[in-house]
């Protein structure tokens, strides 16, 4: 399998997985950070590596259009959850 075959393959469970997240983020449930694949972090590693990985430009766009649609997904999810204002200041000392 080609490099740029493979950086294809990858960009396509990313963008699987980021409509998976949009779809959790949109549904009004709190997605949990303790997990690595539920963090902006993880898939913005895994997308920055095919980018430097790979020269193929059209794959390159098509990554920064997934790294765009992740920032969306998260902005989305990060919102503060309504509640108790102590359990929702707890959440956010951890992940700072």
């Amino acid at each position: 399998m080609s490099a740029d075959h493979y950086a294809h393959e990858e960009l396509v469970h990313i963008g699987r997985m980021i409509a998976e997240l949009a779809r959790v983020a949109t549904s009004g449930r709190r997605m949990p950070a303790h997990h690595a694949v539920l963090r902006p972090e993880y898939w913005r590693r895994r997308i920055d590596a095919l980018i430097d990985a790979t020269a193929n430009e059209p794959l390159r766009r098509d990554a920064a259009a997934l790294r765009e649609r992740l920032v969306k997904v998260f902005a989305v999810s990060t919102r503060p959850v309504t509640g108790d204002g102590a359990q929702a200041a707890r959440e956010t000392s951890r992940e700072a």
